[in-house]
């Protein structure tokens, strides 16, 4: 196929110009033929291997998720680890030893993943409903049917659950009668990313996230608003310029929320205030993790981002991995774990940003949790491993 392209550019080029064999005509497939390719992203790098990997476990269950964009995470829990399921049922594994010590039954599908207590189970669903599940007896203690899809469910705190769903409302239930204790909408927007951010609860405020980019802080006990705070978008052109939602994981810490929106900001507010305290143009549909001093975040090119938790500016950023990174990245033992799109898991050094190690998985990445000095992996073929990861000691 080359030799002919070639051969029909010549005989176009022969001609005293190309114009005079076809005014004003270069067939693309020509002119994009001898076009310099654009590489979509990084080839992966090599790196020098500072650490140690051990596999301390594994677990398979008979099930699989075809949805890349599934909400389905692992939750863990004092010893036990809930793994929801699509194939309506929840299993609980053991941290330590990795044998499963439950399985829950449920009538219907998991849409916004778990979380639980010493006693219930809570789980938004496909059919807009929350449910609460006895983990003694798997018995449904209540069940309340929303306004529309559950995105995502608070821990509960105070004997209360907080739902934000797809319209959003955010709504307050009693855990113990399943109550609606109260609901608050803010205007729907236009136009979002399908998603959502977790609702945080701290001390007598809750603080949610919205598709406009913007924050609101709840009264805990009656849903009055205290106060709200607007990112600053990056364009505002046309409908998808102003997409602005902030989807990924909020964390508040020493009294300051810190959070990412798509098209708009990351940014550090006050929580008792809604003062933004600092911001700096960026955009990512994923969360962020935090350690004492710094903040990290994959933005939309996939660039491991470090920066400095009082002033906002930047400390590292890794871009070795350029548009290959996707989803939240994780704090661990001095390093940040981030997943890349071909099932990489790569470790990286959270002092300067280097590669410090890789681990190659057979199937997508579902979820992954930190838990102390373990790290809890959950693929798409539903496969639960248990790894530790050490610096090597150099001497």
């Amino acid at each position: 196929m080359k030799k002919i392209l070639i051969f029909l550019f010549l005989i176009t080029s022969s001609c005293s110009s190309t114009e005079g064999f076809m005014p004003g005509f270069i067939p693309d497939f020509i002119s994009k033929y001898f076009e310099e390719e654009v590489q979509l992203y990084a080839d992966l790098p090599d790196y020098a291997a500072n650490v140690e990997i051990n596999l301390i476990w594994k677990k398979g269950f008979s099930s699989e998720i075809e949805d890349l964009h599934s909400f389905l995470n692992i939750y863990k829990l004092n010893e036990d680890i809930y793994i929801p399921t699509n194939n309506r049922k929840i299993h609980v594994v053991s941290s330590e030893l990795g044998n499963l010590k439950d399985s829950i039954e449920i009538n219907l599908d998991i849409f916004s993943g778990i979380v639980g207590d010493q006693r219930l189970i809570y789980f938004g669903s496909k059919q807009d409903t929350v449910t609460a599940i006895e983990k003694s007896d798997h018995t449904v203690l209540w069940q309340r049917i929303m306004s529309s899809e559950v995105m995502s469910i608070s821990n509960a705190e105070n004997n209360i659950l907080y739902v934000r769903t797809n319209d959003s409302k955010v709504t307050a239930i009693d855990v113990n009668t399943g109550k609606f204790m109260w609901i608050n909408s803010q205007i729907p927007a236009e136009l979002s990313i399908r998603g959502s951010s977790t609702p945080i609860v701290y001390e007598d405020k809750i603080f949610v996230g919205f598709e406009d980019g913007k924050i609101v802080s709840y009264n805990y006990l009656n849903g009055d608003i205290i106060w709200q705070s607007q990112l600053p978008a990056t364009k505002t052109d046309t409908l998808i310029d102003r997409l602005n939602d902030i989807d990924g994981t909020m964390v508040l810490e020493n009294d300051v929320l810190y959070v990412i929106s798509y098209q708009g900001s990351i940014a550090a507010i006050d929580s008792f205030s809604g003062q933004i305290l600092w911001h700096r143009e960026e955009s990512s549909i994923y969360g962020i993790d935090t350690d004492g001093d710094n903040i990290y975040y994959i933005d939309d090119n996939g660039i491991l981002w470090c920066l400095d938790k009082l002033s906002g500016k930047p400390v590292w950023k890794q871009d070795q991995l350029y548009k290959r990174l996707v989803g939240t990245p994780i704090f661990y033992n001095n390093f940040i774990i981030a997943r890349d799109f071909e099932n990489y898991l790569h470790i990286i050094s959270s002092n300067d940003g280097s590669i410090s190690g890789r681990i190659k998985l057979k199937y997508p990445i579902q979820s992954y949790h930190v838990d102390n000095d373990s790290l809890y992996l959950l693929d798409k073929d539903f496969s639960l491993k248990k790894y530790q990861i050490n610096e090597i000691v150099k001497e």
